[in-house]
């Protein structure tokens, strides 16, 4: 059983912002959580939700634009003021607002920038020069750093001391005078370790720690493998620089399966495929531009199909009959090579499956497959014999799906692997694509199979 504070309904919201104006609206929702206020302002317009933000604390201005999707964050941003963002962005962590930053236009940045304090400006275009896929630009830079000849308790008041700067608390990092990082400490361990106790004799030394230059899914992998709550980054003669948190890394993961899932779908992912997009907030025309490619390769690799058809007409005039099951066993196919792909990029995708494993992969998914084609292939003879009163096209059509059921399956694990090998995303392999390259190959079994039980 869960238990939830009660939402203000958007009526209440929008009758009081009439009534009373912004400012009783942004007493009546200080009462909430800022989630919840980001959630009661969403049934406003733009203009509304700028006169209640106005009204709102600054701290509390900064927890919308994070919690906001892109639809919510981009009418805020573009009617908030420059001097005015500068003092929002000044509450949020440094990364975050480097986010938010980059989500306006070059002249904008720049009047940002100009308006926000000369510390706050200088790291931000540090985090920018950053690679967007690295761990830089998620990197918490305010983090604990203790001796380890400080015992427990004295290490208890540097915490006391520092707790209200810093961004994180769940580890300590030991480092020496040069900031080199020796060992971790868990808070938690901390807590019911003797007063007396020297924090060398209780840190760990085993280290997992990556660089700023590191693939965020990379770092994501190894926070998810050992299942802790931060990474520290070190530059390459290992001084600490800040830490990645599993918040960071989680959304990241959240963002990669979005971009999967397009791909899964024949969707390019673009550089408005996260996670927090709102259906709504994107164009007509990027929708296009995101699908028309992937709809071009299908209807090219489509076409192989009429070659196929146009290559056995002489067959299908011979023997109509031929021509009422196509849908059938192409379906089949597709199906049946669909349901490989997904299973292995799955697999890709979690670490159980490598391309070592791509011979023992491949045949697991056609033996599958086999048996997948044994059972509907009994259903398909005795189908294809009601219906044509012909056994042998009955055993034309049950031959055709054992055989298209094993190899789209082989083809459904095989491409994914293929592509991890040579370091293409195994999502690009998606179901569509598996499916028209199956209705082809499907098509020439069919056929072949015909010929070889008809003598047609």
């Amino acid at each position: 059983m869960t238990f939830a504070l009660p939402n203000v309904p958007a009526m209440e919201v929008r009758d009081l912002l009439e009534r009373d104006g912004p400012r009783a609206v942004a007493l009546r929702l200080l009462t909430l959580h800022p989630v919840e206020i980001t959630e009661a302002l969403e049934p406003l317009d733009h203009d509304e939700r700028l006169s209640v933000a106005r009204a709102l604390p600054v701290n509390i201005v900064a927890q919308l634009l994070l919690n906001a999707d892109s639809e919510f964050r981009s009418g805020l941003l573009h009617r908030l003021s420059s001097a005015n963002l500068a003092q929002v962005l000044d509450r949020m962590p440094v990364e975050h607002a480097t986010q938010i930053l980059e989500q306006l236009d070059d002249a904008s940045q720049a009047e940002v920038l100009a308006a926000a304090s000369p510390e706050d400006a200088r790291q931000m275009e540090n985090i920018r020069r950053c690679s967007p896929s690295s761990v830089g630009r998620l990197m918490v830079r305010l983090v604990p750093r203790i001796r380890g000849e400080m015992t427990v308790a004295e290490t208890f008041r540097y915490v006391r001391r520092v707790a209200g700067d810093l961004e994180t608390l769940n580890n300590l990092y030991v480092v020496d005078e040069g900031g080199t990082l020796l060992g971790v400490l868990a808070l938690s361990e901390l807590v019911v370790a003797d007063p007396h106790a020297r924090i060398a004799d209780l840190m760990q030394t085993r280290v997992v720690m990556v660089t700023p230059e590191t693939d965020q899914e990379e770092a994501a992998q190894l926070i998810s493998r050992y299942n802790f709550l931060a990474l520290p980054v070190v530059d390459g003669e290992r001084r600490l620089l800040g830490i990645v948190t599993v918040d960071d890394l989680v959304d990241v993961l959240i963002q990669e399966n979005t971009e999967d899932v397009l791909h899964l779908g024949a969707v390019s992912g673009g550089d408005d495929a996260d996670a927090d997009t709102s259906y709504w907030a994107g164009r007509i025309t990027s929708a296009v531009k995101k699908r028309i490619g992937w709809l071009l390769l299908l209807f090219v690799a489509g076409s192989c199909t009429s070659q196929v058809l146009g290559f056995f007409h002489h067959e299908l005039q011979e023997l109509v009959t031929l021509s009422f099951f196509v849908p059938l066993l192409i379906g089949t196919g597709g199906n049946a090579g669909s349901q490989s792909v997904m299973t292995v990029v799955r697999g890709l995708a979690v670490g159980e499956i490598r391309p070592r494993d791509a011979g023992r992969v491949v045949l697991r998914e056609t033996l599958t497959g086999l048996l997948l084609g044994i059972l509907l292939g009994i259903i398909a003879f005795g189908g294809g014999w009601l219906v044509t009163r012909d056994i042998r096209m009955g055993a034309v059509l049950g031959t055709s799906v054992v055989a298209v059921c094993a190899w789209s399956t082989c083809v459904g694990a095989l491409v994914p692997i293929t592509a991890r090998c040579f370091k293409v995303d195994p999502t690009v392999a998606s179901a569509p694509f598996i499916s028209t390259l199956v209705d082809a190959t499907g098509l020439l079994i069919y056929f072949l199979v015909a010929k070889a039980l008809l003598g047609i």
